[in-house]
């Protein structure tokens, strides 16, 4: 009997999905009856099958490598091709690397990398700018790197941002929520309470956000 994940939520439509993990989770809005679950479920039986068929597939790939990579909040199972055209390519389902080498595990690794890296630039450079400009705030210089510790630092005087590159990984609301509280520091080089009381005025949910970080550690 097909296990299914059932998710009461305050929504408008039902949203059925298979993860790359082969879980299926229905989210449905409150009140939806168990006929109606059960009716929809019957109904997309066959996509189900096939979608769980799809990811079956490459479990082989994924399981000989132990690797599944994250990418903004979402698992994606990792899938290696070989070809002449070295790169890495997001899809819906999949983190595709292509190498020469299959056995070639540091370059596949260098590649990985590298994608984050221009990923987290991109997205960090978007959200730095976007709540810069909210605040009122200039930001000199926005650094991205590995941190061991933290998830973020600021230098007030010198109006240095600096994002730890594993933050690519997490929710983008999680994303957020690190850089107004960075931001936040370039008026309040603290955690008083005129700190948190600016985050909240910005960021009215911001300790859920926060809550989004410490689901995995550093």
């Amino acid at each position: 009997m097909m296990q299914v994940k059932i998710l009461y939520k305050k929504i408008k439509n039902i949203i059925l999905r298979v993860t790359p993990l082969c879980e299926v989770v229905l989210s449905v809005p409150l009140g939806v009856s168990q006929k109606e679950i059960d009716d929809i479920l019957a109904k997309r039986k066959k996509w189900i099958e096939e979608r769980i068929k799809i990811f079956k597939a490459h479990q082989a790939v994924t399981k000989n490598l132990s690797e599944n990579c994250f990418y903004l909040g979402r698992c994606y199972p990792l899938k290696v091709l070989e070809g002449q055209k070295e790169g890495v390519k997001l899809t819906e389902d999949f983190l595709e690397v292509c190498v020469r080498d299959k056995n070639d595990l540091m370059r596949k690794q260098r590649l990985i990398e590298a994608w984050y890296k221009k990923e987290a630039k991109e997205c960090f450079g978007e959200i730095v700018e976007r709540y810069a400009e909210l605040l009122g705030f200039e930001v000199r210089k926005l650094k991205i790197r590995a941190m061991k510790t933290r998830w973020g630092s600021c230098n007030p005087k010198k109006a240095y941002i600096n994002l730890n590159l594993e933050l690519i990984k997490k929710d983008k609301r999680a994303i957020e929520y690190v850089v107004l509280h960075e931001l936040a520091h370039l008026k309040h080089p603290n955690h008083s309470r005129d700190f948190w009381d600016f985050v909240r005025l910005y960021m009215p949910d911001y300790q859920e956000r926060r809550r989004m970080l410490n689901h995995s550690r550093l």
